[in-house]
């Protein structure tokens, strides 16, 4: 999962390797867990904010994802 949209306040309190969950829009009784895999060091500018790109790893899935759904995400402390 690939989250675009960290402003560089937000980003800044991401770490590599720590604890995620996403909740699903489509899905909302689905929660599913992760861990910050990658963060993009170069920024983009967005509608006026610096924004970077954040992958996440999933630790497991859920047969009625589908590519392109929105996702909520809630990085944990």
């Amino acid at each position: 999962v690939k989250t675009s949209d960290l402003t560089e306040l937000e980003v800044a309190q991401v770490k590599l390797g720590s604890s995620v969950t996403l909740r699903f829009d489509a899905l909302p009784d689905l929660a599913l867990n992760g861990t910050v895999e990658y963060i993009d060091a170069r920024s983009v500018e967005r509608r006026g904010d610096v924004t970077y790109t954040v992958t996440i790893q999933l630790n497991s899935s859920n047969d009625s994802l589908l590519w392109g759904m929105t996702a909520a995400v809630q990085f944990e402390e």
